[in-house]
C-alpha cells in the first residue's frame, strides 16, 4: 500500500536534483538538449499522475497531498520551458526578461559573492585612512569669523613702541582700517552613556577657540590695553573654551511637552541674561555689549556646577511650538575664570530665572520672555607693586531682561547692575589695612529688529533639503548701548553710548553676512578729550561668519 508513495518520493527527489543540475547548466546548454531533459521530467511526472489516479478512495487524502507536489514539480518543470521555448523560437526579448529567465551558476554565485567581499575590504580601506573614529559617538561643529573694520578717527597708537620683530608688541602708529579674525570655534558634543529605557543620558562637551588680541576694551582709559599683540607674542590666543559633563535628569527620549532638567559640570557659559550667553550663530549685532566685557563674572566662562532646567511645558502640536512657563538655573562656580584653579578659596553663586508668557503659536504674545538673573562672587585686591593680593571683596551683578520675538519682529532689552568693592587709594600702595567703597556700575542695551524671508520659519525647518541649499533670510536691526563704568556724579569720563546699524543676511544654515555702522559718543574726561578717548568715533565693520 505505501510502496507507491516511497517511489513517488524517490522519483520526485531524483527529478528535483535533476531539475536544479538542469537549470544550473541551462546557460551552457544547447536549446535541445534542455528540451530533451525537460521531456524526460515530464514523462515522469505523468506517470506519477498515473499512479496516483490508480490509488483506492480510501486513500483520498493521502492522494491529494501527492497531487500537490506533483503540481509543484509540474511548476518548477515549466519554468524552463518557458525559457527553451523562447530561445527556439527566435524572438526577441529585452535584457531584463533574458536575465529573468535565465538562472545564476555556480560561477555567478561565486562571482557576487568576490564582488562583495571587494567592497567590503575597499570600504575598511578608506575608513582606516581616510575617516576620523573616535571611540565615543562625536559631533563635531564650529565657526570661523573673518572681519573688516574701519574707523574715524583713527585708533591711537599704543604705547612703549618700538614694534620690532612683526608687530608683536605694541601697535605701532595709527591706523584707521584692519583685517581681522576676531574668533575662530572648534566644539565636540557627544554621549558618554545613553540611557534608552529612561532617556536619562551622560553627555560631554569640548570646546576650543582661537582669538586676536586686538581691540578688547574700546572703553579702556589707555590704548595699549587695546591693541594688537600684548598678551601673546604671535598676536593670537588659543585656549580652551568648554570642557563639561551633563547629567539629564529628567528623560530626553519622551515627547515636547517633558519638562527638561541636567547639571553640568565642568568649564562652561554663566546663565546670565541674554547678551553673556548668546550664541554666536544668532547673535545680531557684531560687537558684544559693553557690560559683558567689563564686569568680571559674567564676561568668561567659569569652571563648577550648575543646574538648568524649565517647568510647566506646553506645545503647540499644529505649528510644532514649545513653550516652558518657567525656566532656571542656579550653580556655583570658582569665579576666576576658565582654565583656572580658583584664586581666593571662596566660591561664587549665581542664579537665574525666566518667565515665558503662557500662548498659542498665533498669539501676539509668543516667546514674550522676562528673565531676572543674579551672580555674586570674590575679587582680589592686589597691590600692583608688589603683585601680592591683600584684599577679597565681595562683587555682585544684578540683571533683567526682556526677549519678544514674533517674526518678523523681534525686541531685546537687557538692563545690568554691577557693584564692587574698591580700593580708596592707589593701588600701588595697597594694603590690607586700605578702607574700600561699592562701586556701581551700570549697563544696558535694547535692539529693535525686523526679519524677512523663509529660513526661520517653523514649516522651512520641516522640509528636507539639499546640503547647498538654504532659503535666504535678511535682517535689519538698530542697537542702542550704553555702559557707565562708575555711576557716582562726581566721577566723569567712564561713559560711553555705542548707537549701532545693521544688516544681516542668512544665505545657508550656518552661514551669514554682517554689515554694522556703529556711532560712539564718549563722555568727557574731566583733563579733556584725547586721541585714546575721542568725543566721537564713525565706525564701519564687515563680518563674515560661516559655520560647519
Amino acid at each position: 500500500m505505501h510502496q507507491p508513495r516511497r517511489y513517488f518520493k524517490r522519483t520526485a527527489l531524483a527529478s528535483a536534483v535533476l531539475l536544479s543540475l538542469t537549470a544550473g547548466a541551462a546557460h551552457a546548454q544547447s536549446a535541445a538538449q534542455q528540451q530533451k531533459e525537460l521531456d524526460d521530467l515530464r514523462l515522469q511526472v505523468q506517470q506519477l499522475s498515473a499512479q496516483i489516479n490508480a490509488r483506492p478512495a480510501a486513500d483520498a487524502k493521502e492522494v491529494e497531498v501527492l497531487k500537490k507536489q506533483v503540481e509543484e514539480l509540474r511548476a518548477q518543470v515549466n519554468a524552463p520551458r518557458a525559457s527553451v521555448a523562447v530561445a527556439e523560437s527566435g524572438a526577441e526579448v529585452d535584457d531584463a526578461t533574458r536575465d529573468s529567465m535565465t538562472p545564476a551558476s555556480k560561477s555567478d554565485i561565486q562571482g557576487i559573492r568576490t564582488d562583495f567581499e571587494n567592497y567590503k575590504y575597499e570600504q575598511a580601506r578608506i575608513g582606516e585612512r581616510n575617516r576620523a573614529t573616535t571611540t565615543r559617538n562625536t559631533k563635531i561643529a564650529g565657526a570661523v569669523q573673518v572681519r573688516s573694520t574701519w574707523q574715524n578717527p583713527a585708533q591711537n597708537a599704543g604705547v612703549a613702541n618700538a614694534a620690532t620683530g612683526g608687530n608683536t608688541t605694541y601697535q605701532a602708529a595709527d591706523r584707521r582700517s584692519s583685517f581681522d579674525i576676531p574668533s575662530v570655534t572648534l566644539n565636540l558634543t557627544g554621549n558618554l552613556y545613553r540611557d534608552y529605557k529612561e532617556g536619562k543620558d551622560l553627555t560631554y562637551a569640548l570646546g576650543f577657540s582661537y582669538a586676536s588680541n586686538s581691540a578688547g576694551n574700546p572703553g579702556s582709559a589707555t590704548s595699549a590695553t587695546r591693541t594688537l599683540g600684548v598678551s601673546a607674542p604671535n598676536g593670537s590666543q588659543f585656549n580652551l573654551t568648554n570642557a563639561y559633563l551633563a547629567y539629564s535628569f529628567f528623560p530626553t527620549n519622551g515627547g515636547q511637552e517633558d519638562s527638561k532638567g541636567s547639571l553640568t559640570f565642568g568649564q562652561q557659559l554663566v546663565p546670565f541674561g541674554l547678551e553673556a550667553q548668546a550664541d554666536e550663530e544668532v547673535r545680531p549685532v557684531i560687537n558684544s555689549a559693553q557690560f559683558t566685557s567689563a564686569l568680571s563674572g559674567i564676561n568668561t566662562r567659569q569652571i563648577g556646577l550648575i543646574y538648568r532646567g524649565d517647568s510647566f511645558v506646553t506645545v503647540d502640536w499644529t505649528n510644532n511650538y514649545r513653550s516652558a512657563l518657567l525656566e532656571y538655573a542656579f550653580g556655583v562656580v570658582n569665579g576666576s575664570g576658565p582654565n583656572k584653579s580658583d584664586n581666593n578659596g571662596k566660591r561664587d553663586v549665581l542664579g537665574r530665572l525666566a518667565v515665558t508668557v503662557p500662548s498659542d503659536y498665533n498669539s501676539l504674545l509668543r516667546q514674550l520672555k522676562l528673565g531676572v538673573s543674579y551672580y555674586q562672587g570674590y575679587n582680589n585686591l592686589v597691590n600692583t607693586t608688589s603683585n601680592a593680593v591683600v584684599q577679597i571683596v565681595q562683587s555682585k551683578r544684578k540683571g533683567a531682561d526682556v526677549n519678544w520675538t514674533h517674526l518678523p519682529y523681534s525686541i531685546a532689552y537687557e538692563f545690568v547692575r554691577g557693584g564692587d568693592d574698591t580700593l580708596t587709594t592707589a593701588a600701588t600702595a595697597a594694603s590690607s589695612a586700605t578702607p574700600t567703597f561699592y562701586k556701581k556700575s551700570r549697563g544696558q542695551y535694547i535692539n529693535l529688529g525686523y526679519t524677512w524671508g523663509e529660513q526661520f520659519l517653523a514649516s522651512e525647518k520641516t522640509l528636507a533639503k539639499y546640503d547647498d541649499y538654504w532659503p535666504k533670510s535678511y535682517q535689519v536691526f538698530v542697537r542702542y548701548d550704553t555702559f557707565d563704568a562708575d555711576t557716582r556724579t562726581t566721577i566723569v569720563g567712564d561713559k560711553t553710548d555705542i548707537l549701532t546699524l545693521g544688516l544681516n543676511a542668512f544665505f545657508a544654515e550656518t552661514t551669514k553676512l554682517q554689515l554694522n555702522y556703529l556711532v560712539t559718543r564718549n563722555d568727557e574726561p574731566t583733563t579733556g578729550y584725547t586721541a585714546d578717548r575721542p568725543r566721537k568715533v564713525n565706525a564701519f565693520q564687515v563680518q563674515f561668519q560661516y559655520g560647519f
